[in-house]
């Protein structure tokens, strides 16, 4: 159920023609500690629901409209949840005309939650950052409002798209991330990197500096806001049994299976023993109508050359997606699967890019 708040009116000169959307989720910024141990309430706390205002970086404070969709620590949320964010921010684009999105976020699953937001959100005509922090807001020590600050910072220069802002600490700058290059790569600090392009911009100080700034792309048809959960996950390791893999696929109603090559995009393919050998695996899928994309971690050099079973796995029917991250392309297939029932449609809509996550073939050659 969404909670609306409306635009909240501040004490400090406002910028009548200025309001900024604040979408809180909950997760470590809006989290109460309680003999350790860390809990989102069903309300936002008073200093989550003020660090827009006081963070604003200008002589004026903008109006605040606030909505609080839903409240979860980001390791509980669900796909459905994506879908509420996204509601939040159509709705304060409709009623509120606002210059730009804050979402606070808790950072565990904020690059999976940036990449559905990046597909949901393509006719956007304003920038979303989503941010969070390593300590609670309000907490000593607390990261909350370096990064909510350096965020808004960058909203002022940002094209319309999905970004990540985060610093990780009251001395680190902003770095600012495209929302389908993002991972988490640590618990603490300096979260976050960019994978398979450069960030989009960093915050230092008082001053956003432009790295590789994203121009959205223009999509004329009208894409569904619909998620389709049924989709499988796989990182390869040596051993992993993929007659098993199938069975609870099969079983399961998979539409969709995301396999995570090595990190050359090989795997292991013909071999001598069947229940191994991805390529197989790969068939007995197709045939069943169920649409298989390969990625890997980060994209390869592109040196002309590739190795046998990279070759037999792209003949078995999966279409490898060079430089999309295996988060991005897991969210991204239970969008292309909501826009349609036929396997070769939701297939081209993966090797199409979409919010940024993909070079185009003459980029990536």
């Amino acid at each position: 159920m969404e909670h609306a708040l409306g635009a909240r009116e501040l004490e400090d000169p406002i910028d009548s023609d200025c309001t900024v959307g604040l979408v809180l989720t909950g997760g470590t910024i809006g989290a109460r500690e309680d003999d350790s141990v860390l809990s989102v309430g069903q309300d936002p706390t008073s200093a989550e629901a003020d660090l827009t205002s006081e963070q604003w970086p200008g002589p004026t404070r903008p109006s605040v409209a606030v909505r609080y969709p839903i409240r979860q620590l980001s390791e509980n949320l669900e796909p459905q949840d994506w879908l509420s964010i996204a509601d939040s921010i159509c709705e304060l684009a409709e009623h509120e005309r606002i210059i730009g999105a804050l979402v606070l976020h808790g950072t565990d699953t904020m690059a999976y939650t940036a990449s559905a937001l990046s597909f949901f959100l393509t006719d956007i005509d304003f920038p979303v950052v989503l941010t969070g922090s390593n300590i609670p807001s309000g907490q000593r020590g607390s990261d909350a409002a370096r990064n909510v600050h350096t965020a808004l910072i960058a909203m002022r220069s940002l094209n319309p798209g999905v970004y990540v802002c985060f610093a990780g600490g009251s001395e680190l700058p902003g770095y600012v991330y495209l929302g389908t290059h993002v991972r988490k790569l640590r618990a603490a600090g300096a979260a976050f990197a960019s994978i398979n392009r450069d960030p989009v911009g960093v915050v230092k100080g008082e001053e956003f500096e432009p790295i590789e700034p994203y121009n959205p792309m223009q999509h004329s048809e009208g894409f569904l806001l619909k998620v389709d959960e049924h989709v499988f996950a796989i990182r390869l390791y040596p051993g992993l049994d993929l007659d098993v893999t199938f069975d609870a696929i099969d079983q399961g109603h998979v539409r969709g299976v995301v396999i995570e090559l090595y990190p050359s995009a090989t795997g292991p393919a013909d071999t001598d023993d069947p229940r191994f050998s991805v390529s197989r695996f790969i068939r007995r899928c197709t045939q069943r109508d169920i649409v298989v994309v390969t990625t890997i971690a980060e994209a390869p050099p592109t040196n002309g050359k590739v190795y046998e079973t990279t070759v037999a796995i792209n003949d078995a029917g999966g279409a490898f997606l060079h430089d999309m991250l295996p988060e991005t392309a897991t969210v991204k297939l239970m969008w292309a699967l909501a826009q349609s029932q036929d396997p070769q449609v939701v297939r081209d809509l993966m090797l199409r890019p979409i919010a940024g996550e993909l070079r185009a073939p003459s980029q990536a050659a």
